[in-house]
């Protein structure tokens, strides 16, 4: 019976898992299926070396993603005044629009008002995780900001 291995990597687009069976390369994206493809001997033992430290990378991950949470607004994300807050589940701030939607991540250094700092606006793209800013301590507040006011923005935020 052949070794199977999975290895998982998280990119902009959200985790990225593949799992490497007697030279058959299956990968899955979390959400949907992606496909199938033939894999080189070569791949499956330089893969095999890093296999448990993308297991521990794809559980963070999860946890991550898991504990989303709904958006729901039209220029800004949560809508008012307030804020969402990272948590210790996420290094990074990420959203998954319903629709395809132009947003930027804005943030407060320090939970202070007068340190502002938005992001560049980016194309969230619907039913995919874009990643909108790295490596974010704990306790962090933010909120999204949206290009088009006029419009019903809805999807899940991750941090």
């Amino acid at each position: 019976m052949p070794t199977r291995m999975k290895l998982t990597t998280t990119l902009a687009a959200g985790v990225f898992t593949t799992a490497l069976a007697a030279g058959v390369l299956a990968a899955e994206l979390l959400g949907g299926a992606v496909g199938t493809a033939t894999a080189a001997p070569a791949l499956e033992k330089s893969v095999s070396a890093q296999a448990s430290a993308g297991d521990t990378a794809a559980a963070a991950a999860g946890a991550c993603l898991r504990g989303a949470w709904k958006y729901d607004g039209t220029k800004y994300a949560p809508m008012g005044t307030g804020y969402y807050v990272t948590t210790d589940r996420c290094a990074d701030i990420q959203v998954k629009a319903d629709r395809d939607t132009r947003v930027k991540l804005c943030y407060l250094k320090d939970r202070d008002p007068n340190k502002e700092t938005c992001n560049r606006m980016v194309t969230a793209k619907a039913g995919q995780w874009k990643v909108l800013g790295r490596d974010f301590r704990d306790g962090v507040y933010f909120y999204l900001d949206f290009v088009n006011s006029n419009a019903h923005k809805t999807g899940l935020v991750a941090g």
